[in-house]
Parts: C-alpha cells; sequence; structure tokens
C-alpha cells in the first residue's frame, strides 16, 4: 500500500511538471484570459478558506459545528489546491514585482504549512486531533518490545542492537545544543541500527530457510515480516524520544505561521487592487 502511494505521488508530480512546462512554453492562457482569472479566482477563495480551520477551533459558535478531523482535511486540501490553482493561474510567469511579492508570500505560507503538517502527525494522533501522551508512546514501544522479544529469540543480536537503541534514547541530553544535536541525528541513528538488523536477520533467516527447507517465497516473506517488526520498534522509539522537541517546535510553528497568513493577505490584497485599478 505503501509503495503504490508513493507510487501515485510520483505519477502526479510528474504530470504536474510535463503540464507547467507545456504551459509555459505554448502560453495557451495569460493570468488575465478569462480560463487565467478563473483561476486566480478559485484559487483566492480556496487560499480565504484556509482560515475557516483556525476560526472553527478560537470562535465557540463554530466549535459545535461537527468534529474538527473533517474542518482539518478540508484545511489540508485548500492549501493544497488553492496555491496550486494560483500558480497555474500565472501561467508559470511573474511580470510584476506586486505578482513576485504576493507569490513569494504565498509559497512560504504554504512551505510553511508543510512543515506544520510534519510536526503535526508526529504529536498527534493521525488527523483526529487526540494529542499523542508520553504513556501511550511508551506502551506502543512495549507492546512491539514483546513482539521481538517473542518472535526474534534466535536473532539475540538483533534484540541487543534494539535495546541499546532504545536505551541511548531514552533520555534526551540536558543542553539545548546537545539536545538539538541529538534530536537532529536520531534518525541517522535509527536508519543506521535498521540497516544494522536487516543484514544480521539476512543471515540468521538463511541458516533458518536451510535448516528448515523453506522455499524461496517462504523465505522472502519471514524477512519482510521481521524487518516489519525492527521498523515498527525503532519509529516507536524515535517517536517517543522526539514527542518533547516537537511539541515546542509546533508550539513556535503556530507563532510563526500567524504572521506569514497576514503578509499573504496583505500582499494578495494588494496585488488584486494593482490589477484591477491598472
Amino acid at each position: 500500500m505503501k509503495s503504490a502511494t508513493t507510487v501515485l505521488y510520483l505519477l502526479l508530480g510528474l504530470l504536474l511538471t510535463a503540464s507547467a512546462m507545456l504551459i509555459r512554453s505554448r502560453s495557451w492562457y495569460t493570468p488575465g484570459s478569462d480560463f487565467g482569472y478563473a483561476l486566480g479566482l478559485t484559487g483566492g477563495i480556496l487560499m480565504l478558506l484556509l482560515l475557516v480551520y483556525p476560526m472553527k477551533k478560537r470562535i465557540r459558535g463554530l466549535q459545535r459545528m461537527g468534529s474538527s478531523k473533517p474542518w482539518f482535511i478540508f484545511h489540508m486540501v485548500c492549501g493544497v489546491v488553492g496555491p496550486l490553482a494560483i500558480i497555474y493561474h500565472s501561467s508559470f510567469r511573474v511580470d510584476s514585482q506586486n505578482a513576485l511579492v504576493a507569490m513569494s508570500a504565498m509559497i512560504l505560507v504554504a512551505g510553511s504549512g508543510i512543515v506544520g503538517r510534519f510536526v503535526y502527525v508526529r504529536i498527534h494522533n493521525g488527523l483526529s486531533g487526540q494529542e499523542w501522551k508520553l504513556d501511550d508512546l511508551e506502551g506502543d514501544e512495549e507492546s512491539r518490545s514483546l513482539n521481538f522479544n517473542r518472535d526474534m529469540h534466535w536473532a539475540p543480536d538483533v534484540v541487543a542492537a534494539l535495546k541499546l537503541f532504545r536505551d541511548r534514547t531514552r533520555d534526551m541530553p540536558a543542553g539545548k545544543r546537545a539536545a538539538a544535536l541529538a534530536f537532529i541525528s536520531l534518525p541517522v541513528r535509527e536508519w543506521r541500527v535498521r540497516n544494522a538488523c536487516r543484514r544480521a536477520l539476512a543471515g540468521h533467516l538463511d541458516r533458518r530457510a536451510s535448516e528448515r527447507k523453506w522455499d524461496v517465497a517462504k523465505r522472502a516473506l519471514r524477512q519482510r515480516q521481521f524487518e516489519r517488526i525492527v521498523r515498527e520498534y525503532t519509529a516507536a522509539v524515535a517517536r517517543r524520544a522526539q514527542y518533547g522537541a516537537y511539541k515546542r517546535i509546533f508550539a513556535l510553528w503556530h507563532v510563526l505561521h500567524l504572521p506569514f497568513v497576514f503578509l499573504l493577505a496583505a500582499s494578495a490584497a494588494y496585488h488584486v487592487l494593482a490589477v484591477h485599478m491598472y
């Protein structure tokens, strides 16, 4: 399923890139043409609708209008489709200073939204809006620990490597600089542990396949199964270790994102005014 999603995103990216090259080279429309204007209007409306989700969280009357999940999904859809419509409205050209300012502000807000989404999913349980608790993350880690202790007793070096990774990430360093370095380097350490475990698992499974007369398909299936156990366990350990840092980053993101939105609103309003007046 994950590989199919990756292929879909890759194909979508290639389609958008190819269409951008064609539109820019062949000049099928201009921002001031009927089609270009409609794209700009659509993108502008979608960008305005982005404000509905934060308003729902802050205005008491709107808080009763259903759960946050569908509103958040709507917010993300508008945050992707709206900027895309604006970019296509420009026909991939920026011919004036006010258009450059408005486009730069939009890209800044969209990029900030992508960063916020990345951080959000690391401190919340899916799109439900329910924040992970540290006890939940540690419990998740322990449940996966039970799996490899039970199912991988024949690979004690793999189990030892996973336990060592857990113990070394249990407590982040106290100093700000050391904590920042540990936070940044954790994905690399996680990747190294996974690769080392994958190589060790391959050797153990080759011996077990020979002893138990497994065919090629069963041997490959076992490799995928145990690699998944390792991957899920290291991910749970890393998520627990980075939880506090991601919460602080998300709080800082909230402070920075709002001025970006105001900058976009002001630059977009000036752009629309300038286009219609001149």
